[in-house]
């Protein structure tokens, strides 16, 4: 561990212990365009970094890389300093990255400013890594937009697709592009074409994020995105995940991703004013309709934006179904009355609520359902195995769109603060559950 790594590790641990906040995900640490992603099972964020809090201009000196078991503590891994690629030492142009895993090896794509974009090559997430090619992958005057901001896709049929950019509907020469890697990663395999949109107006910006979801490929720039059954577009313009609040708008750089059956959106905002270039960044659920769109969930912001995903506090007034961090045989859909709820619950289900605070003197746990059938909820300690602490009947309640709560004792709760719920019985959707407190 090289002595940078320890005095940043001892400053990311003093900030851990002034602050209780999970949203930013590290405070005052200038970080921007977080991504996240979940390789050997644990998650991985990638962010570059605003220096200067002052400044009215960017100064991003180096890229950082942090690990975590649960999305809630945060484990310093690495800085990547421009002086080991072919930007050389005291670049302050550090700018948006990728990374992608393919054949064992990992590939981190970085931008040089807005002129061109380099890749490294890691055997591990974590690093170390290496400039394998000592040039831009990406050189300057490629096409006639802007070599810079990548985004990577593997693929469901092995290939794998790079887009890269700056979209403005206003001026025909910024514009996404695209192109399949060659099988090395580390090269083009045909021309970059331009990306085709039915429909651009309101989204534009730098830094494109591309994922994939039942078939549909979704193409974001911040918060704002579009959707298509092919890679390469025709997309259409969708609209915002978010609402504009906590910087959920087309400057929201960062990545939707899932782990574990839950989705998430991390994504940064210039919080101290939007002329000052430093920014901090910020994790919540994310949702998708019936029809494919994507609802960051604005609701748990509002009410635990410092919070955070993955903690919880039994003194809540309700803890939303959808906002767990594991699930199994069982679906998050859209509710009747508006909002998501957790439907097609199978028996065997489980739902996982990890971190909860305060559970030592809570006797009852109350559920708000809907179902027409019979089955039970069993409230257990850290895993679907272990200790019971309550179990809940469950009746029908006349119809999926009639909804009543359900309530029984809980017992044993002295140092417990990891819950499973496992749902027990013989229908293929046994309830549908909105939300639940403890008393």
């Amino acid at each position: 561990m090289n002595f940078f790594k320890y005095v940043l590790l001892f400053i990311l641990v003093s900030f851990s212990l002034n602050s209780t906040a999970q949203n930013p995900i590290v405070k005052d640490f200038g970080m921007a365009d977080p991504h996240i992603y979940i390789f050997n099972e644990n998650a991985y964020l990638f962010s570059t970094r605003d220096a200067d809090s002052t400044a009215n201009h960017f100064i991003m000196p180096d890229w950082h890389i942090w690990s975590s078991k649960d999305l809630v503590n945060w484990t310093y891994e690495l800085k990547i300093d421009p002086s080991e690629t072919y930007m050389g030492k005291g670049s302050t142009r550090c700018w948006a990255t990728e990374t992608v895993e393919k054949n064992g090896k990992f590939y981190f794509y970085f931008s040089n400013g807005n002129d061109d974009s380099g890749v490294l090559v890691a055997d591990q997430p974590e690093g170390p890594y290496k400039d394998v090619l000592g040039k831009p992958m990406l050189e300057k005057d490629l096409t006639n937009g802007s070599e810079y901001d990548a985004t990577v896709l593997n693929d469901d049929d092995g290939k794998s697709f790079m887009i890269f950019g700056h979209l403005d509907s206003k001026d025909k020469d910024l514009r996404y592009f695209i192109a399949e890697l060659g099988a090395d990663m580390i090269s083009l395999k045909e021309q970059p074409k331009v990306v085709d949109f039915n429909k651009k107006d309101g989204f534009f910006n730098d830094k494109p994020n591309l994922h994939k979801r039942n078939g549909k490929y979704y193409l974001s720039a911040g918060s704002q995105y579009a959707m298509s059954d092919n890679i390469y577009g025709p997309y259409d313009f969708v609209g915002n995940s978010g609402d504009g609040n906590y910087g959920l708008t087309g400057q929201a750089h960062g990545n939707y991703f899932t782990w574990n059956n839950q989705w998430f959106h991390t994504w940064c905002k210039f919080y101290i004013d939007p002329k000052i270039k430093f920014r901090e960044s910020y994790i919540t659920y994310l949702h998708y309709k019936d029809n494919g769109e994507m609802v960051d969930d604005v609701n748990f912001l509002k009410h635990h934006f410092a919070t955070g995903v993955g903690r919880y506090d039994a003194n809540w007034d309700r803890i939303e179904a959808e906002w767990y961090m594991k699930s199994e045989n069982l679906d998050k859909k859209e509710a009747p009355i508006g909002g998501f709820e957790i439907q097609n619950v199978k028996d065997g289900g489980e739902l996982y609520f990890p971190n909860i605070q305060n559970l030592t003197d809570k006797t009852l746990i109350e559920f708000c359902l809907s179902s027409i059938n019979e089955g039970t909820i069993e409230i257990r300690d850290k895993s679907k195995s272990g200790k019971l602490l309550g179990s809940c009947k469950i009746s029908s309640t006349g119809g999926w769109n009639t909804y009543k709560t359900f309530s029984c004792d809980l017992k044993d709760m002295k140092d417990v603060t990891d819950i499973y719920f496992v749902f027990k019985g013989s229908s293929s959707d046994i309830l549908h559950l909105d939300w639940f407190e403890f008393k």
